[in-house]
């Protein structure tokens, strides 16, 4: 890095209510606190490593992506090997039964993990676009200001990436609201 890269104070400072954010309408708040925690241990082991200080943002998202991705797969796996080796007072003994049975729980996750997955699909250009404005919040005009680019290149590629999304998600997977009313999805079967 550069001489005149921040530190990892700065950038925690500036990231950290950011990634919360971000990971909170990924996999919801009650995890995002956790996530946050283990992209900064991630953010400042690797802070060296990162060659081109501009390109910050967007490495701190990727890495926010993938860890939330880890822990949703990780829940996965627990939730299949829970099912099939717990017994029935060990189930009624997790915590917040009423929020969703472990097969809505296995879904759910599953679902955010493939979401995420076509969100790191995108090309480049789309997916710094689509980040800032779906999970950062930013307008059209605050992302071109950010990203050096025209209002008119942010509002192209911010819709060529929403359509690209979508057009992967309608391809690869069928979505469903359940009785709470979330949304759920599964692969599409062949």
């Amino acid at each position: 890095m550069s001489e005149h890269a921040p530190d990892f104070s700065s950038i925690y400072e500036h990231y950290h209510g950011k990634v919360v954010s971000y990971a909170a309408k990924l996999i919801g708040r009650g995890d995002a606190d956790d996530v946050a925690h283990e992209v900064f241990l991630k953010v400042g082991r690797s802070l060296d490593g990162l060659s081109d200080i501009s390109r910050l943002a967007s490495w701190i998202y990727a890495i926010t992506l993938n860890t939330v991705r880890d822990l949703v797969r990780a829940r996965a796996s627990r939730a299949g090997r829970f099912e099939a080796h717990e017994s029935d007072e060990e189930l009624a003994a997790v915590p917040d039964p009423g929020v969703r049975t472990p097969e809505e729980s296995a879904v759910r996750n599953e679902m955010i993990a493939c979401y995420l997955d076509y969100v790191k699909q995108l090309p480049p250009s789309y997916y710094e676009v689509y980040v800032l404005s779906d999970f950062e919040d930013l307008s059209p005009m605050e992302i071109a200001q950010r990203l050096s680019i025209s209002l008119a290149t942010a509002k192209i590629r911010l819709h060529r990436a929403r359509a690209k999304l979508h057009e992967e998600l309608r391809r690869h997977c069928q979505c469903y609201y359940n009785e709470r009313g979330e949304l759920m999805g599964e692969p599409k079967r062949s």
